[in-house]
């Protein structure tokens, strides 16, 4: 007959042996799951990463209007294949560029957010049809708008535009609200003096000619350097909001003096007269747009007719020219061909 010490004694090696069975038994499951994981991590999950999703290029922070992008604010995180915006920029081409408007982080970054450039805030697009403009004018092309009186006195309205698209009669701007009032201005001036003339003149060389002068940029720096140099012992000791606010009041004065500075004895400028007119005759301003455009029309139709009369007249004589034209300029593209070849 068994003791009771023998079946007690049975009775541990069973648990030993069912312990230490389980202990083996979660040490290969956990050995299996962590391969599992792992080969999941490096084959599966990869391969599914790479067949249905896509980097893009995101910001670790909000980051508000006129910001200048770092590479310490940019992330990259996968997302959805569909989801993928269109026009999504890479993490090296965003550095250094400069947020149009506030963007939020985690968005991805798209070409329309960012700009080499600063776009002021009260920037829009203009529709104008009251400016005489040359009939082979371009979009792309760069101009100056000006007007000239019946007395031959000729002013510059604005300086430096970049023609964004045309139709017809009517080309497309980009205006802040102080262009927009000073062309408003010239247009009423314009109308109230018969025989003026508000017209747009194209540069010959845009690269070139389009530059802000180098003693008029060293003229303003020094300005400002010598503004901020008369309140540096203040602004050491100001809190974030206080040098907020004086950093607004700086670039306020910079941009200020910047245009007073690039102002020329050429440039426009309202008188007194004409700002009363406006005020008086709040129709003034679309009678003169009216008029000024049905003129602009009559004008442009005029040249337009005597360029096809010419023509229909001259038929031999202006094929003759452009056909001396486009041979003179294959010769000079077989020239630089030639002399490229040489080199």
């Amino acid at each position: 007959m068994i003791g009771m010490s023998q079946i007690k004694k049975k009775m541990i090696q069973g648990i030993v042996i069912g312990a230490s069975a389980g202990i083996v038994l979660a040490i290969a499951v956990g050995v299996f799951s962590f391969f599992t994981i792992r080969s999941y991590s490096n084959g599966t999950n990869r391969n599914y990463l790479k067949k249905y999703t896509t980097p893009v290029v995101v910001l670790k922070r909000d980051i508000v209007q006129g910001e200048v992008i770092t590479s310490d604010m940019i992330d990259t995180v996968n997302v959805n294949n569909s989801t993928v915006p269109t026009g999504t920029v890479s993490a090296g081409s965003i550095v250094g560029l400069t947020a149009k408007y506030n963007i939020a982080a985690k968005v991805p970054i798209t070409e329309n957010m960012v700009s080499s450039e600063v776009v002021a805030a009260d920037v829009r697009d203009v529709e104008i049809n009251t400016v005489l403009m040359p009939s082979d004018l371009v979009e792309g092309d760069t101009v100056d708008v000006r007007i000239m009186f019946p007395n031959g006195t000729d002013y510059i309205v604005l300086a430096q535009k970049t023609i964004d698209k045309i139709y017809d009669t009517t080309f497309w701007l980009k205006l802040s609200e102080d262009e927009i009032e000073l062309l408003n201005s010239s247009i009423v001036d314009s109308f109230l003096n018969s025989g003026s003339k508000l017209y747009a003149l194209r540069y010959t060389d845009s690269d070139s000619q389009v530059k802000s002068s180098e003693d008029i940029e060293s003229e303003t720096k020094g300005y400002l350097e010598t503004v901020i140099e008369k309140d540096w012992e203040k602004i050491v000791d100001m809190d974030a909001t206080e040098g907020a606010n004086k950093l607004y009041e700086y670039i306020y004065k910079y941009k200020n003096f910047a245009n007073a500075s690039t102002k020329t004895t050429q440039n426009y400028q309202p008188n007194t007269y004409v700002m009363t007119a406006m005020k008086s005759n709040q129709y003034l301003l679309k009678n003169a747009t009216s008029e000024l455009a049905r003129l602009n029309a009559e004008t442009r139709s005029t040249i337009e007719s005597g360029i096809k009369n010419y023509q229909s007249q001259n038929s031999g004589s202006y094929e003759n020219i452009v056909t001396g034209a486009q041979q003179s300029i294959i010769t000079q593209q077989t020239q630089r061909e030639n002399l490229l070849e040489d080199k």
